[in-house]
């Protein structure tokens, strides 16, 4: 019962913001995983912060008022109407009955506007990206920070502090300019995950092993009794991570991030390897997680820690290349041992499912592949500056044949440890 009324609640403030019937927590076909504010506006979506229309779109480029990006920074904080008293409003062209007062009360309650100066707020006007990224800097309590900058414009020291902690990640318009709803989702969702979305990776290892984590000194004994005839349990890496230091290759122009097609592949990856009867672990578990990302090396480092923690038998790192090449390589440490052998079904299944020029299998000295104990690999899919390749690395289609041709190699990888393991009994059975 108290689940009905919360979700009735959210669908009456959102028809009250939205003027059309609202559509939220689905896709849009105007704003796919291409844009470079999807992640914004699916999360957004999802938690009804923003909505789309009843044609099914989003309209990204379409302009809001001051009133309604309070509504989305509120909503975002928490706001709830039900309960809330309407606190009076220095401005006189919001009156009590107006749509937005509750909206525009909290927002001012909390310090995150004070109206254009002459006592009004001008609520149906359009709001300035400046406007909406000094509303975000006073969420964030940072607008302190901003006052002590000098700059050219009034909105200077706000858009210097907002690029400092990340507020204007994805956003390509100019602060002059009215902020279009793509672009107020991009900075409302900026704020949510500001103080945030970082996996403390020792917590993340006790919750997946919380009986035993084995120590460095016990690592190698741990493995080298290790029987790998049958496996069991998998770790999947999406390359890099989704904030920090070790983000991943991108397009920026085309909206194109390697860490976010790399964790699409590996959660379509890991729910086929379950199917398979595997158990899965994910160095990042969601698209919006960062592995320990204060450098690079602690990133690395976090990724191989966990994959002895959970006692992995496999290791597979999941990677786009960049650089003017064309193609799928898979890289082991060495090509002497079961690394090499997992590598070589992976590639074969790679290229053939895809038809991507074949670049073979690789040895590097890669920090996950040189310092993890199980069999290990990394995949370089395919190369996002190569359209051929980048077509496939971003539809829907691709991605789950790609995750197929994985899933096939480690079922025939799994396949050949038993019969090496049956010959080897054999031959044992002969000697006795």
């Amino acid at each position: 019962m108290k689940r009905t009324s919360a979700v009735l609640l959210i669908i009456g403030i959102l028809l009250m913001l939205f003027p059309q019937p609202v559509v939220f927590a689905q896709s849009f076909p105007d704003v796919t995983f291409t844009h470079p504010n999807y992640i914004a506006v699916k999360k957004l979506s999802e938690n009804g912060i923003v909505a789309g229309y009843d044609d099914g779109t989003f309209q990204p480029d379409k302009e809001i008022t001051r009133t309604e990006f309070c509504a989305l920074l509120a909503r975002m904080l928490g706001f709830v109407p039900q309960g809330y008293a309407v606190k009076e409003v220095p401005f006189s062209d919001v009156g009590a009955d107006y749509w937005g007062v509750s909206f525009i009360s909290y927002c001012y309650e909390r310090g995150l506007i004070n109206g254009m100066g002459d006592g009004t707020f001008a609520p149906a006007d359009k709001v300035t990206l400046a406007q909406a990224i000094k509303m975000a800097v006073c969420a964030m309590k940072k607008e302190a920070e901003a006052l002590e900058i000098e700059g050219e414009n009034w909105y200077s020291g706000y858009v210097e502090v907002a690029s400092k902690y990340r507020i204007l990640k994805s956003i390509s318009q100019e602060p002059d300019e009215n902020a279009m709803r793509c672009s107020a989702a991009q900075i409302v969702y900026n704020v949510a995950m500001y103080d945030g979305g970082v996996v403390n990776y020792d917590e993340l290892m006790q919750e997946y092993a919380p009986e035993f984590a084995p120590t460095e000194d016990e690592i190698d004994e741990l493995y080298e009794n290790k029987d790998y005839s049958y496996l069991s349990v998998i770790l999947l890496d999406p390359g890099h991570n989704y904030r920090g230091k070790d983000i991943g290759a991108r397009i920026d122009e085309l909206g194109v991030r390697e860490e976010i097609i790399t964790w699409q592949i590996s959660d379509k990856l890991r729910f086929m390897l379950e199917e398979m009867g595997y158990t899965v672990y994910m160095t990042r578990e969601n698209l919006e997680d960062s592995i320990a990302n204060t450098s690079t090396t602690e990133s690395l480092q976090a990724r191989v820690d966990l994959a002895h923690a959970v006692l992995a038998d496999l290791y597979i790192s999941i990677h786009c290349n960049m650089g003017g090449g064309t193609g799928t390589e898979t890289y082991c440490f060495d090509l002497g041992g079961q690394s090499a052998h997992l590598a070589k079904y992976i590639q074969k299944n790679i290229t053939e499912a895809t038809g991507f020029y074949n670049r073979g299998v690789k040895t590097a000295n890669f920090f996950v592949i040189k310092n993890t104990a199980m069999p290990s690999v990394l995949v370089e899919t395919g190369f996002l500056d190569m359209e051929s390749d980048r077509e496939v690395l971003l539809s829907e289609e691709g991605q789950e044949i790609i995750a197929r041709a994985i899933a096939d190699a480690v079922a025939e990888y799994a396949e050949s440890l038993e019969r090496q393991d049956g010959a080897a009994a054999a031959i044992l059975e002969s000697i006795e």
